[in-house]
């Protein structure tokens, strides 16, 4: 008995396989639980009218975009999204066969059906969150929130203040300069030997890339002048500056804001230009709310949405929130009740008795007037409380460096206090540590597991699409989990 399997006799059929017959060999190959058969069973629920209707019904027939979003939704659910390399494994690969239908477009077919249908992956990525609702997949009463950074595409050298770019223009313009006058040179050294010049092509090809960075960078000029912006990249005009984590690298990127399920399930996706989280909570709640059409009634997020404005909100809108503050660490570990910190300003304590604060030494520091006014960098909204007995006080230089102590008291602090209060509970505690392996893992999934540390598209408006289409891609590998656990 021979030891190996035949190595031509049973693929002799395959030889005289026709595509529709192929088709069906790939069926047969394909496990009945694989991933490719639940995007395809999900796109095919899904209206694509809207995309129908953009093709004309001139010129030659195109493929039907259920198969390119099929197509799509697996490759980011994968980590291949390349335009280039999903259209070689529609060649070659039997998942994206199957998927494409034996079909083979082209990598600009490919990349011109991402571009152009942007849109319409914010409507996809909400009829896929209501598909998990409709199956009993996803709890949306509780969500947990959080933000992370990723690299746009473009170079931090191309980011400049105004000075920046006015001495780039000047040495594009003296280049530029130089160019013109040595194609005049080389016109005159055609015209005595009657024959063209190499190098004149090469001139041509230089002079046109520097007159087209010229014109970008005098656009750039003109928009950072309308919307009075500091800084702006030349590549992607929305990529801010922003810091990744532990990073010591500053590079031009997006704020990635998601809401996540009890269930792990993404709820909301947006592609923010604000670096920090603190005014992201409330739209990211909003969208919450929209995609589900059910109201949130508890968030859990990091100390990077903790802000008075936040506490605001959640105490406005009822919703039961774990959010702490910037400095709640140094409140639970006991910092400010060292000897050091014997001066900080929770060490005041307000005695309602007498309407005012008493200062570690036992003297009072009394109400003086409330300061309520919003500039553009700036918002005051707080009680101001003075030292009445700062004067006879030898503590005062370990106080204060004017010559009585003031205190600001925002309007909202019982807000912040009432949320440390909370989170130092033990049940406060276990929400808060549920955190950590229900929004994190997927940022680590998307970053690490499949490579999505930067993104192919450029502007906020495509780079916000692309994000929608990595967040359908986690949700769809999440679903077939889900299904798989309910069998």
């Amino acid at each position: 008995m021979s030891k190996f399997k035949a190595l031509y006799e049973f693929q002799k059929p395959l030889q005289c396989l026709t595509p529709e017959s192929f088709l069906d060999y790939v069926n047969g190959v394909i496990p009945q639980d694989h991933l490719c058969r639940l995007v395809k069973e999900i796109v095919w629920r899904l209206d694509t009218v809207s995309i129908e209707e953009k093709y004309s019904f001139l010129g030659q027939r195109t493929y039907h975009p259920k198969l390119l979003l099929s197509m799509l939704f697996y490759g980011y659910a994968t980590g291949t999204r390349s335009s280039r390399k999903l259209e070689e494994k529609c060649l070659c690969d039997h998942i994206y066969i199957f998927l494409m239908g034996n079909y083979g477009p082209d990598h600009r077919t490919i990349s011109d059906f991402r571009k152009n249908n942007l849109q319409e992956m914010e409507k996809y990525f909400v009829e896929i969150v209501r598909i998990f609702q409709e199956l009993g997949f996803t709890n949306v009463g509780k969500i947990y929130i959080d933000g992370t950074k990723i690299k746009g595409n473009a170079s931090a050298k191309r980011t400049k203040d105004r000075e920046g770019f006015s001495a780039w223009l000047t040495k594009i313009e003296e280049e530029i300069s130089e160019l013109l006058k040595e194609a005049e040179a080389i016109d005159e050294k055609e015209e005595k030997r009657c024959k063209s010049v190499e190098s004149d092509e090469q001139l041509m090809k230089k002079l046109s890339k520097r007159t087209y960075l010229k014109s970008k960078i005098e656009a750039a000029l003109e928009v950072m002048e309308e919307e009075n912006l500091s800084k702006l990249n030349l590549t992607d005009n929305d990529a801010h500056h922003m810091k990744a984590g532990g990073s010591k690298d500053i590079r031009p990127g997006y704020n990635g804001q998601t809401s996540v399920s009890k269930d792990g399930v993404i709820l909301a996706a947006e592609a923010s230009m604000d670096p920090n989280d603190c005014n992201q909570l409330e739209p990211i709640i909003e969208k919450s709310n929209s995609n589900t059409q059910q109201s949130v009634e508890e968030v859990i997020a990091d100390s990077g949405y903790g802000n008075y404005a936040n506490y605001e909100y959640l105490e406005a809108k009822e919703i039961e929130g774990h959010v702490p503050d910037r400095y709640f660490h140094q409140y639970k570990t006991g910092e400010y009740e060292k000897e050091k910190n014997r001066y900080h300003y929770t060490n005041f304590k307000y005695d309602a008795s007498i309407a005012c604060y008493i200062c570690p030494e036992g003297k009072r520091v009394e109400y003086w007037k409330t300061r309520k006014n919003k500039s553009k960098t700036r918002q005051w909204n707080h009680k101001v409380y003075k030292g009445s007995e700062c004067a006879s006080c030898d503590k005062r230089l370990l106080c204060t460096k004017s010559k009585e102590r003031e205190l600001l008291i925002d309007l909202r602090e019982p807000l912040l206090q009432k949320m440390r209060k909370k989170l130092m509970t033990e049940k406060g505690k276990a929400e808060y540590f549920k955190r950590q392996y229900t929004i994190e893992p997927i940022f680590g999934h998307l970053k690490f597991n499949i490579g999505y540390r930067s993104f192919l598209l450029r502007g906020k408006e495509k780079v916000n699409g692309e994000f929608k289409l990595m967040s359908i891609g986690w949700n769809l590998k999440k679903l077939l989990q889900m299904k798989a656990k309910a069998a």
